[in-house]
């Protein structure tokens, strides 16, 4: 009973976690879906895949980006690793004005310009954070080119100037903020720098914390707010925020399924700690360790549904030092009789019996066969009373100080409580299981002491409720257990004797 309780709990959690994954996941892939209309196409942007520079005035169309590109570091020395990558963007175009926001003049800039998030700002945990946000608010105040250190150009991007927000998407949902395009104060960009204090709580641990409260499920999850708000209209299908997709990002592509992308990628990723190696593990295996545990439930589910119940074991004689006692009986099923010993029945090798066995203890009215006691055996071993022990009023009782004192403790708690009759339930440390004297090696007869019989059962009060005495035939009994016929009839009658003088006491 106790293993199955324990897979059945494993079991409920386990579908709770999967469950709620599946709620989640699809939940955040809703929300954050991107409506096809919004990506930019490779016939919209209308410019040659080189490296020629692309007017806009001489296609009808104009730049609502200034032509200015900003990226951030601690300081104004660029590692060399990223130094190369960085000065290659500014000879591809050199018409365009280049920011570097370090650690100090990305605060200065704060501190003059926006006041009002200086506290949130300074009140960050992680540096990545403040890199994060100091390139909302220059895109929101000058408006331009965003791009990450690790980002390279591979041709000018004349032609993306003509859309008034730029944001790439990223895998597995949502959009990125390594790279973004923007004019000068875009109502996206106001409603993005209004909502970082809003988003900023900490999720214990870095990835998390970074990604949720100024990283790219921030700005995903903003995007999803400004396309709910401000729906595509007929001279802008579209939208006004417009998606970079993978064939002219280039991150997480394939060479030939970006055969034409405006920048490659060196993927640094120098804020990531080490949860971020496991965040990468699940988005890896993630949907096979599902796939994993949902036949694990399945498995467990059919195994649960196989196994016998619990309801064929609950014919049990009580509680030894806190152990469930349980007997095996005998059944008869398709005209053969079985002993059934809860998890599996042994046929039985004799002839077959015309009648059902039974118990010498018989309740007079029973709905249920798992109620009735099989034996007549008490598990108590207190000395049997004496005649000049006896009262006439009533037998003794075995109270023992031990128990007497755990009712006196129930009842104060049960008074103060307001629950009375409610009995406090005791653990079960498990169970105890009888077997038949035959399969113990012993070939020889196996007797009960007399003071262990049915006299001592009545006693304790042992009897199931309503039960009464009646004589068994011996065609009652069990096939391979007519030598116990005899032994059962002098259990009876002596209780019958002892029923007798309580009854006239």
């Amino acid at each position: 009973m106790v293993r199955r309780r324990t897979v059945y709990t494993c079991l409920c959690l386990l579908a709770t976690i999967l469950v709620g994954t599946v709620v989640v996941l699809s939940s955040i892939s809703y929300y954050l879906s991107i409506d096809l209309a919004a990506y930019i196409t490779e016939d919209e942007l209308d410019a040659p895949f080189d490296d020629s520079r692309w007017n806009a005035s001489q296609h009808g169309k104009v730049e609502r980006v200034p032509r200015i590109i900003h990226q951030t570091w601690k300081s104004e020395t660029l590692p060399k690793k990223w130094e190369k990558i960085s000065q290659h963007c500014q000879d591809m175009m050199p018409d365009y004005e280049y920011v570097l926001w370090t650690d100090a003049s990305s605060r200065e800039f704060i501190a003059k310009e926006y006041e009002w998030f200086l506290d949130t700002f300074d009140a960050y945990t992680y540096p990545i954070q403040r890199a994060d946000a100091i390139r909302y608010f220059v895109l929101y105040h000058y408006g331009g080119v965003y791009m990450d250190l690790d980002i390279g150009c591979q041709r000018p991007v004349d032609s993306l100037l003509t859309f008034p927000v730029i944001l790439p998407r990223t895998i597995p949902v949502g959009v990125s903020n390594d790279l973004m395009f923007a004019e000068k104060r875009h109502p996206f960009m106001a409603q993005t720098i209004h909502n970082l204090i809003k988003w900023d709580y900490s999720w214990v641990l870095n990835y998390p914390t970074v990604m949720f409260s100024t990283g790219p499920m921030f700005l995903s999850a903003q995007y999803g707010a400004w396309t709910s708000a401000h729906p595509a209209t007929e001279d802008q299908p579209g939208g006004e925020v417009r998606i970079l997709p993978k064939a002219l990002y280039g991150k997480n592509a394939q060479p030939e399924e970006a055969p034409h992308s405006f920048f490659s990628h060196y993927y640094g990723s120098s804020w990531h700690a080490d949860d971020a190696a496991f965040i990468g593990f699940l988005g890896h295996w993630g949907k096979g360790l599902m796939w994993v545990g949902l036949l694990v439930l399945v498995a467990g589910l059919i195994r649960l549904a196989l196994a016998p119940h619990s309801r064929q074991r609950k014919y049990s004689l009580g509680r030894i030092g806190g152990y469930d006692v349980m007997m095996p009986r005998w059944k008869k099923r398709n005209q053969r009789w079985y002993l059934d010993l809860g998890w599996f029945a042994i046929p039985s090798s004799t002839a077959n019996t015309p009648h059902p066995p039974s118990s010498p203890i018989s309740p007079t009215s029973s709905e249920d066969e798992d109620d009735v006691h099989l034996l007549p055996l008490s598990l108590d071993t207190p000395p049997s009373p004496s005649p000049s022990d006896m009262s006439f009023s009533s037998p003794p009782p075995s109270y023992g100080v031990v128990s007497a004192m755990r009712r006196a403790a129930d009842g104060v708690v049960s008074y103060f409580s307001g629950h009375r009759d409610t009995p406090r339930p005791r653990r079960s440390r498990g169970t105890l299981f009888f077997l038949p004297a035959f399969f113990t090696p012993s070939n020889g007869s196996i007797e009960l002491p007399a003071d262990r019989g049915l006299a001592r059962s009545l006693s304790r009060g042992t009897l199931a409720r309503g039960a009464s005495l009646r004589p068994v035939a011996a065609a009652e009994y069990p096939p391979d257990k007519p030598l116990y016929r005899d032994e059962d009839d002098e259990a009876g009658a002596t209780g019958s004797r002892y029923l007798a003088w309580a009854r006239g006491a």
